[in-house]
């Protein structure tokens, strides 16, 4: 049996190099390659939305020895992975769902897409934003994404981006990088998957300690956001990250391993 083991839930478009080193044998889940269908779209992802991608994630772990033998289980989560693991959490019962803590960065339980609202300007203390509902409906539009993605890699090829080596780790540069990362089919597919997400009348049902990672800076999500999932959470605590903003995990790393370290000390 294994003592101790982390599950590493990355954002839309990112991969567990956005992650720091955790000391902890780890599980990685990420759609970055996930083609659901030639154009993203199918019946099934529309009837089901989040819960298609916590169908995938079950079955990721089922039957994994390292998972289903671990003494305590850890999840730490990004942005889009963040979503993830609240829905599957907050589910219905689910023995693979027993976890000993969680670390959420950088997200939000909904509702999407009233949640993200763009930072234009500003620092800590203000700034102005953008609600992006209303451009929802045009950002993932088949042509824009099909163009915005050979723009990313003229190449045409997806490859694994290593984040860490990012020369620079602002929000700007991890998302360029991550259009690289990622098939676009699985970025319109991800989006479907959120559009109407909420589970905040759900989280009262997430007994396990959780630790709430947000940055100030955060280019999507205003701190706010990350107030109120952490209110709801019975277990939740807040940490605001000075400077940090949605690339908090490249950024601030030592923040999230202190974070798993509290969980299992």
């Amino acid at each position: 049996m294994t003592d101790d083991v982390v599950l590493l839930l990355p954002g839309m478009t990112l991969n567990a190099s956005v992650f720091p080193e955790l000391g902890l044998p780890s599980i990685t889940m990420d759609f970055a390659k996930l083609v659901v269908s030639p154009t993203g779209w199918s019946e099934e992802l529309a009837a089901k939305r989040m819960g298609f991608y916590v169908e995938r994630l079950r079955e990721r772990l089922r039957g994994d020895a390292l998972w289903t033998g671990a003494a305590r289980r850890v999840v730490v989560a990004h942005s889009f992975g963040g979503f993830l693991a609240l829905a599957w959490q907050a589910g219905q019962h689910d023995p693979l769902a027993r976890i000993h803590g969680l670390v959420l960065v950088g997200t939000s339980a909904g509702p999407m897409f009233d949640a993200v609202r763009l930072r234009l300007v500003g620092g800590e203390r203000w700034a102005i934003r953008v609600p992006v509902r209303t451009l929802m409906w045009l950002w993932n539009h088949r042509g824009l994404t099909q163009t915005v993605a050979r723009i990313a890699a003229p190449s045409g090829r997806v490859r694994d981006v290593d984040f860490r080596r990012l020369r620079f780790r602002s929000d700007l540069t991890m998302g360029l990088a991550g259009w690289r990362n990622t098939d676009w089919r699985a970025r319109r597919s991800y989006r479907f998957a959120m559009d109407g997400f909420d589970v905040r009348d759900r989280l009262a049902a997430i007994t396990v300690r959780t630790i709430v990672l947000h940055g100030p800076r955060d280019s999507f999500f205003p701190l706010d956001v990350a107030r109120d999932v952490a209110r709801r959470l019975p277990q939740g605590e807040l940490r605001v990250v000075p400077g940090a903003a949605h690339a908090l995990p490249l950024t601030h790393g030592e923040e999230v391993v202190r974070a798993v370290q509290d969980l299992l000390r």
